[in-house]
């Protein structure tokens, strides 16, 4: 440890190394873990074939959303633009993605020479071996310095002095390094016009210079990320999913795209979950009981512990019963039941479960005390079923309804699980919104975007302004996350109503770039159907060739025909080779409404 600055303890000799904590580590051994778990015991992710072209084509096809480093909206257009099929193009991806770089010219010119639309130039021939990779553009700091030495003889030494020089821009430095740039050309016999010519576009670019290791160490963890969403989707999922434990929007956004994947997302289960999430058969992945509020790890150790010990559960008595009551309290088992946890294994529905929940639990207790003293009942001797609802007077009720289910879950882990308000409406809002909520973070500027956000209103709080006038907070959210929404007086006394009613709605604003946590900022709330139907100019339905049965073909023109209206509609077919766009005739126009998505 020392007392000095960066600048004077590197004077004296000293160097600086940056250390940096990666989550996605922690996600990449998690997945791993969980391979080897369920799949092979020999896993081991520094093995994998790094040249693997479905693992390319997955990052070339944006679908990047929790890659490392690729997952933010501009990273994933880049992708698209660049199709990387090296691990040198992923590295230069995260060299190039920087305001520098895009506002130059030079990802465009990376992009239009990789795909051969633009020849690639040397301004000496010798300069191919270091530039060869990034097809003749400058983009590594280490570039630079190969460069120096290559036309003008510079040592390490140097060249790393000249790197420091254009990176802090120091014109002196830079005046004095031109010389001896030149001067060594010169004595190598390089055409001394063209080197200074060199020197200056090594100057522009070192502006924007990258550490070319730092690049490389990115570009192989982003790999190792998306060769597990290629390959191991379900254990990827799960591992992203468990390290975001404590953040619904980023947990809400993961699941959305998990789903678009093909994953099943389930709600918690006392014989299938862990603490965090779980990998099951069939690309389905199980909440952690760790995400149930007012679930601690000790009551979940306690649940774990004993069913792999002695086996599942056979319902929520049997829990009670094996499982030591001041490990698992009142609190912990009424929140696994309104989530869901003993659907499974329970003949009764959640709200029976609730309203005898006191006789149950006192029932287990006055049982753990007799067995712990040594005493058995008459019933033991006679072989009768120990922990079954059967041995107690169960009063049962109607359980509730899908909307408090839901209710409950977003309560207590914080989303819906199990469904969700707005799936009938998700195609509809697909078409209306601009962005979806998640995409909002990783919009970039620093400006004011304008925006149309679409989904319900699930927060809202009214206050009064200095002046008198009323405005509120309030929370939108969609299927992918949710937002603050400030609402100005004057939109608040226009749309109060709309503001305050349970209907899905769609809001044109604008989002404030520069403000961290970002915030929406309404101008206009409509009704969600009431905005489609003015705003959808057209309806698409996107199809995979293996879609296009009779049965689905004959079952879709029925749907249309029983929706009719005046939005033409457009079959998008989408094979790997590429797509055709197919309008269908005016007979077929729909009216779109929330009935005709969910059909």
């Amino acid at each position: 440890v020392v007392q000095f600055d960066k600048d004077f303890s590197e004077k004296i000799g000293l160097v600086k190394f940056d250390f940096l904590g990666l989550k996605t580590l922690t996600v990449i051994q998690n997945a791993v873990n969980l391979i080897r778990r369920d799949i092979n015991p020999n896993f081991d992710i520094d093995d994998i074939d790094m040249e693997d072209r479905k693992v390319f084509d997955l990052i070339s096809s944006g679908n990047t959303s929790g890659v490392f480093q690729l997952e933010s909206s501009g990273m994933k257009e880049l992708c698209k633009r660049i199709k990387p099929d090296t691990i040198d193009d992923i590295t230069a991806i995260n060299a190039l993605y920087r305001p520098g770089p895009l506002g130059s010219g030079m990802v465009d010119d990376f992009v239009e020479i990789k795909h051969g639309r633009k020849q690639t130039q040397y301004a000496f021939p010798e300069l191919e071996p270091v530039l060869k990779d990034t097809y003749g553009i400058i983009v590594y700091q280490e570039q630079v310095m190969n460069i120096a030495r290559i036309v003008a003889s510079y040592s390490l030494g140097q060249a790393d002095m000249l790197r420091r020089a254009m990176g802090k821009k120091k014109p002196e430095e830079m005046e004095k390094h031109k010389s001896i740039f030149c001067e060594g050309a010169n004595k190598n016999n390089f055409d001394v016009q063209k080197a200074a010519d060199l020197y200056d576009l090594m100057a522009k670019f070192a502006e924007y210079g990258f550490n070319k290791s730092h690049a490389v160490a990115y570009a192989v963890i982003a790999y190792q990320t998306a060769f597990l969403k290629t390959y191991f989707p379900a254990y990827f999922f799960s591992a992203l999913l468990g390290s975001e434990m404590d953040n619904t929007d980023k947990i809400t956004g993961y699941i959305q795209d998990a789903k678009e994947n093909g994953m099943e997302i389930l709600p918690p289960d006392i014989n299938e979950s862990l603490w965090s999430f779980n990998v099951l058969p069939g690309n389905k992945i199980r909440f952690g009981m760790g995400a149930v509020k007012n679930v601690g790890e000790g009551a979940v150790e306690a649940v774990v512990r004993e069913r792999e010990g002695h086996g599942i559960y056979a319902g929520f008595v049997n829990l009670c019963e094996r499982v030591d009551q001041s490990s698992i309290n009142k609190r912990v088992l009424e929140s696994l039941i309104k989530v869901g946890a003993f659907d499974q294994s329970e003949k009764f529905n959640r709200k029976t479960l609730l309203e005898n929940l006191e006789m149950i639990t006192s029932y287990a207790q006055k049982n753990q005390k007799e067995k712990a003293s040594g005493q058995v009942s008459l019933f033991d001797f006679g072989g009768a079923a120990v922990g079954t609802m059967d041995t107690l007077d169960v009063k049962e009720f109607p359980d509730f309804e899908e909307k408090e289910k839901l209710s409950y879950e977003a309560e207590l882990i914080g989303i819906y699980v199990s469904g969700h308000p707005l799936n009938r409406y998700q195609a509809i809002m697909k078409q209306v919104a601009s962005a979806q909520i998640c995409e909002v973070e990783s919009l970039e500027g620093q400006d004011k975007r304008e925006v149309v956000l679409a989904g319900l209103i699930i927060e809202q709080k009214a206050l009064l302004t200095k002046k008198g006038d009323k405005m509120c907070f309030a929370k939108l959210q969609d299927l992918t996350g949710k937002i603050e929404a400030v609402v100005f007086p004057k939109v608040y006394e226009e749309f109060q109503e709309l503001l305050n009613s349970d209907e899905p709605v769609a809001m044109t604003g604008y989002i404030n770039l520069a403000e961290t946590p970002r915030k929406f900022f309404p101008n206009k709330v409509f009704k969600l159907q009431e905005y489609a139907e003015q705003k959808i100019q057209a309806l698409k339905i996107v199809l995979n060739p293996e879609d296009l049965s009779d049965k689905n073909l004959e079952l879709m023109r029925k749907t249309l025909l029983g929706h009719r209206g005046q939005v033409p509609v457009y079959i998008i077919v989408d094979h790997h080779e590429g797509k055709a766009r197919i309008p269908l005739g005016p007979e077929y126009s729909v009216m779109p409404q929330a009935k005709l998505a969910a059909g």
